[in-house]
């Protein structure tokens, strides 16, 4: 199936029944991506908040990546806030399940994955960084929607007008993929 997807702008009445909409399929297995955009100041992440609390009494886990202005952030460092997010709420057993064979590549983008898996290996430097890219997309991909089945998540991902390429990257490959899964993305920006 295709994932629903839609543009909010905040400020706008129908902006929260759209969300509202969004969550409840989530929970029941139909993923979605919701862009809110709307000028600086008027309450984009207040909105994404309001829509986390729901989300939460609604029993969905709900994780935020933020972007910041200033250079200097590793590369997918608001993906890698979220990964970070999941695998706290995960015990051992369903990190390992849901990590899969992804592993090695998601802890290359957060290492503290190490602290839980020791037995983890290393990855092997890579001749064609696109394909080790590609391969990273895939994995964290699959750990997001594995992590899903058993609770609803909410990605809300912040000031994205700041992401690094390879961010936007990711979320662009990610949007098709949660079709039918229970993963809600919220990505806001100006």
């Amino acid at each position: 199936g295709m994932a629903g997807e839609k543009e909010v702008l905040v400020g706008r009445r129908n902006g929260v029944d759209t969300l509202g909409l969004a969550l409840e399929a989530t929970g029941a297995g139909k993923g979605w991506l919701v862009r809110l955009s709307g000028e600086p100041g008027i309450g984009k992440s207040r909105t994404a908040e309001e829509l986390g609390n729901h989300a939460i009494q609604a029993g969905a886990q709900v994780v935020w990546g933020r972007c910041h202005e200033e250079a200097g952030a590793p590369p997918y460092w608001p993906w890698a806030q979220v990964v970070r997010a999941v695998v706290q709420n995960l015990d051992d057993d369903s990190l390992r399940d849901n990590l899969g064979a992804g592993a090695t590549d998601i802890a290359e983008v957060v290492p503290s994955i190490r602290d839980r898996l020791p037995d983890l290996e290393t990855v092997s430097p890579v001749r064609y960084p696109a394909e080790a890219r590609f391969r990273l997309f895939e994995s964290l991909t699959r750990f997001l929607i594995a992590a899903s089945r058993r609770q609803p998540r909410v990605i809300v991902l912040d000031d994205l007008h700041w992401a690094d390429v390879p961010s936007l990257r990711l979320l662009e490959f990610l949007a098709p993929e949660i079709a039918d899964s229970r993963l809600l993305v919220i990505g806001s920006y100006r």
